[in-house]
């Protein structure tokens, strides 16, 4: 009868019990080789098609291409992120393309890829001189075999998360801005080594400025070395509600850079002290945004072929969302563009459980998105205000998901 009983008892547990997520991981260096550079120029600052950095031949440190790949039952969730300002509609869709061609074991519906965002890495969306297409060539066919070989890699792991703070500032003079860091520990289900670090803050990697001639992930190298000589494993840095966060200095050099990131990646890796099990299934649900382009600006550079994003017979951009679940208590949003604070932040508040990480720049890179009663409301800047697609589209973005994630 305890047999009988035991067997029950087994057979009632929920199955996410048994089944263990699986990730893999996958890294490559993206910097162009010196004939690329020759073509290509580096984003950032500056208006459209003005101050060009183009044939830059320095670069401070490799920019990277970081592939995490994850798996539970029948359900995936991947992601590839480019040391890049922001990353165009087409040169995404034709990744997307490249691994389906070479694989139909990746789940390219639920493939995003993202931009950490860095000013000092190359323009993929065209807006200050674009990329040549040898370089374009080799990157589509890189990243789709990344994200390949992470998937080849995966395997069992037992995932923590931690949350800690980093002293960001809000440019537009707001006293509201994400200053949170939530980090995901995956480390190998029966050997307990690290595998991989995925960190999302909400912070512009602008510490270098528009005078830099070095390719460089800013802030962004110095916290992943940091993390990885540590830790061990790979670190995955992915951008949140960056729109108007910023680290606060005047110092714009490479070793306030590297200064900056050390900080933050001994804040996260102190913060691995508290850290709290994840468990439970994996979970995808898909949201669909679409929104006319209503910027005269925006519009001109598209139509001109200088910037690349799609719009349909109506001047219309449409992109999908991903509302991620891990188990009760850490969630994930991918946004297709940068969110200020004060409508990012509402949006994260509603978001299931502890642990939210917000991921901008994911999918697309369709500007600022601001909500309508601050636009155009503060005095000296509209920086924001004319790389935003329509004054509106925060507010909408922003319904679609309430409703959703609700």
């Amino acid at each position: 009868m305890k047999t009988l009983s035991f067997i029950f008892v087994f057979l009632c547990i929920p199955q996410f019990a048994f089944a263990a997520l699986k990730i893999g991981v996958w890294k490559e260096n993206i910097t162009p080789t010196l004939s690329e550079r020759s073509t290509s120029c580096m984003g950032g600052y500056g208006l459209p098609l003005t101050n060009p950095r183009c044939g830059i031949t320095d670069a401070h440190d490799y920019l990277s291409l970081r592939a995490l790949f994850m798996a539970n039952n029948d359900t995936q969730f991947s992601l590839i992120v480019f040391d890049t300002t922001g990353v165009g509609d087409a040169l995404i869709n034709d990744i997307r393309q490249r691994v389906s061609m070479l694989t139909n074991k990746v789940d390219v519906d639920n493939l995003i890829i993202a931009a950490t965002h860095t000013h000092a890495g190359l323009d993929y969306q065209g807006i200050w001189g674009g990329i040549g297409s040898e370089y374009r060539s080799r990157i589509v066919d890189i990243a789709a075999r990344a994200i390949i070989q992470a998937q080849s890699t995966a395997q069992g792991v037992k995932i923590f998360a931690a949350q800690t703070h980093v002293p960001v500032s809000n440019r537009r003079g707001w006293g509201i801005v994400d200053d949170s860091v939530t980090t995901l520990f995956f480390d190998n289900r029966k050997t307990d080594q690290p595998i991989a670090t995925l960190v999302n803050l909400s912070a512009h990697p602008t510490i270098l400025d528009g005078n830099n001639i070095q390719y460089s992930s800013d802030y962004i190298d110095s916290l992943r070395t940091n993390i990885e000589r540590k830790r061990g494993g790979m670190v995955i840095f992915v951008n949140g509600i960056l729109g108007d966060a910023q680290f606060n200095t005047a110092e714009r050099t490479i070793e306030k850079a590297n200064e900056i990131g050390k900080l933050v990646a001994n804040t996260i890796l102190e913060s691995e002290k508290a850290k709290q099990r994840v468990m439970g299934t994996l979970n995808v649900t898909t949201m669909t945004f679409t929104h006319p382009v209503s910027n005269t600006a925006i519009l001109q550079l598209q139509q001109s072929g200088a910037l690349d994003i799609n719009l349909d017979d109506k001047n219309q951009i449409s992109v999908d969302l991903k509302y991620v679940k891990i188990g009760r208590y850490t969630s994930l949003l991918t946004f297709p563009g940068e969110a200020l604070s004060r409508l990012g932040l509402p949006i994260k508040y509603n978001m299931r459980g502890k642990y939210h990480l917000f991921i901008g720049l994911a999918n697309a890179s369709y500007g600022y998105f601001i909500p309508s009663d601050e636009f155009g409301q503060i005095p000296g800047r509209n920086t924001e205000e004319r790389f935003s697609m329509d004054k509106y589209a925060g507010d909408e973005i922003k319904r679609i998901i309430d409703s959703s994630i609700k």
